[in-house]
């Protein structure tokens, strides 16, 4: 019973994470849509017009794309568990704020300045090319309102939050159920790091940053195995994504390594207790599983389908637990 519960949630997290796809087309159908991906026409010389344009299309398609994913969640896990927002992470778990952003400001420290070392060798001495629109928001001009508003919705503010809310309060979550979090949290990881395609690209920058993101993932997702919110992990999310010139950079990374110097062993015990009950091969098999599905749901054309089907799966055998429910209690009970 336990190997057919782990398959349903690998199944669910693996397929919602590609069918999405299907449910946002369907979408984009029915409300008779033409949307339009504004970081391939992004360019350093973007006018304010054409950032405040650039937003809105941005939110348009980022409202489409969690639309896809939470459609399917949303009742998959209301009928699975009768569970409501706080499942997702959603809540303060019964923690303070001070607690929770202490908690976040801590994650940053242990897990960001590496990524932020890498990105402002990179703004000293260029040591590999990023992918167009990249380069231009870095080579574009940050004096204006404009500029914020775009990287608010594009990195910071709006996506910190979704992305947080879909790979660490649902997937992470619903792995966890069955795999344990040390298990998920390593399947969650590739996940999310080989999900931002823009780093896959093979130079020295891609190489050295892709190790730093896997970093940023984990303590993400220990901080929220921990205190069971996403309120940490999106206030380490947000800082990691801060659009920040090289003397800010050095500065943070100055003051995010004086943390880690002295919050290092608090963080160990957090993470020694958080993969106590994991498993090497637990957190190996999920970890490859996720990465293989993850690079193949970009160059396998037809996968989606597969991965609706996958779903279906995932809700017979969940099915087929909740209708043997009453007999398992019966018998534990004899």
């Amino acid at each position: 019973m336990k190997a057919r519960q782990r398959t349903a949630a690998l199944l669910e997290v693996l397929g919602v994470y590609l069918a999405g796809q299907l449910v946002t087309g369907q979408l984009i159908r029915l409300l008779a849509l033409r949307p339009v991906n504004p970081l391939a026409r992004l360019t350093v010389e973007v006018t304010d017009a054409d950032l405040l344009t650039a937003t809105w299309r941005l939110l348009g398609l980022l409202a489409l794309q969690y639309a896809g994913w939470f459609l399917l969640i949303i009742p998959i896990n209301y009928w699975h568990r009768h569970r409501g927002a706080a499942a997702y992470g959603v809540t303060r778990a019964g923690h303070s704020w001070t607690a929770l952003v202490g908690a976040g400001l801590a994650t940053a420290a242990l897990s960001l300045w590496p990524t932020l070392a890498v990105d402002l060798v990179n703004a000293i001495h260029p040591i590999g090319e990023t992918v167009p629109w990249r380069q231009a928001l870095f080579d574009t001009s940050w004096r204006r309102w404009q500029f914020w508003l775009f990287t608010a919705v594009l990195s910071w503010g709006l996506v910190a939050v979704v992305e947080e809310i879909f790979f660490r309060g649902y997937c992470q979550r619903r792995l966890a159920e069955d795999w344990g979090d040390g298990a998920a949290i390593a399947g969650i990881t590739c996940l999310f790091i080989f999900s931002h395609t823009q780093y896959l690209t093979f130079n020295a920058y891609n190489a050295a940053k892709l190790p730093t993101l896997l970093l940023i993932a984990l303590g993400s997702g220990v901080v929220f195995a921990k205190t069971r919110s996403l309120v940490p992990s999106i206030i380490a999310h947000a800082i990691g994504n801060v659009p920040m010139t090289p003397f800010w950079q050095a500065v943070v990374v100055v003051a995010l390594i004086i943390g880690t110097v002295m919050g290092a062993r608090r963080g160990a015990t957090v993470v020694r207790q958080v993969f106590s009950g994991a498993t090497v091969n637990g957190c190996v098999g999920l970890g490859v599983i996720a990465t293989a599905y993850t690079i193949a749901s970009a160059r396998v054309e037809g996968l989606v389908f597969v991965a609706a089907m996958m779903v279906v799966l995932a809700i017979v055998l969940e099915a087929v637990d909740r209708g043997r429910e009453p007999a398992d209690i019966e018998l534990a009970v004899g």
